[in-house]
């Protein structure tokens, strides 16, 4: 895909992927009678590795501020996205589990009932030991993931092509008016 579309758009495609398959889990979850919201969130890493794009997902660290989620800190052990990157390049200068950060947004948001974006701070495509991910609510991140929103969007490469298009012709409109005064340059010169 890094070929056929680029890294931008694979890392768009499989994030959202991940984010579709989290929010159906997120909703099937909700089926369930839990005690609390809580329960639902420790199950995701059960839902999570049901998928088989990793080994296991093992809750870190969570802290909850009046009900409200604060902070989660997830481990998640071989990967399918680092172990098929690893396979086809080199080491990574990012992380590369776009699934995995998709899916655990969609369910953690679905779940809570706010907007919860996971971002991976170490990846075994990177070299790291093991791939590691922050999740909190939207508000939390603050400018630290404006970048990471968009690919949580749908973006349509018809669209994007039409734009190529019109930029394209433009520019070539820009460069035949270019390329007649450059002949008419010439032709006063050798007059």
């Amino acid at each position: 895909l890094f070929a056929v579309i680029g890294k931008d758009r694979t890392k768009g495609v499989f994030t959202r992927y991940g984010w579709h398959c989290g929010v159906g889990d997120g909703e099937k979850s909700k089926l369930f009678k839990w005690e609390n919201v809580w329960e639902a969130v420790y199950a995701g890493p059960k839902f999570h590795k049901l998928h088989g794009y990793l080994d296991k997902v093992e809750i870190l660290e969570m802290r909850i501020d009046k009900e409200q989620l604060e902070f989660i800190e997830v481990l998640w052990v071989n990967t399918f996205e680092a172990e098929q990157h690893l396979k086809a390049h080199p080491t990574s200068e990012v992380p590369v589990c776009h699934t995995l950060c998709g899916y655990a947004s969609g369910y953690l948001s679905t779940v809570l009932g706010q907007p919860v974006l996971v971002k991976e701070i170490e990846c075994r495509a990177m070299g790291h030991e093991q791939c590691k991910c922050i999740c909190m609510p939207i508000e939390k991140w603050g400018d630290e993931i404006s970048s990471e929103q968009d690919y949580y969007q749908a973006t349509s490469m018809i669209n994007e092509l039409d734009e190529m298009t019109e930029k394209l012709k433009t520019e070539r409109d820009h460069l035949n008016k270019a390329n007649d005064i450059h002949q008419q340059l010439i032709e006063e010169l050798l007059s």
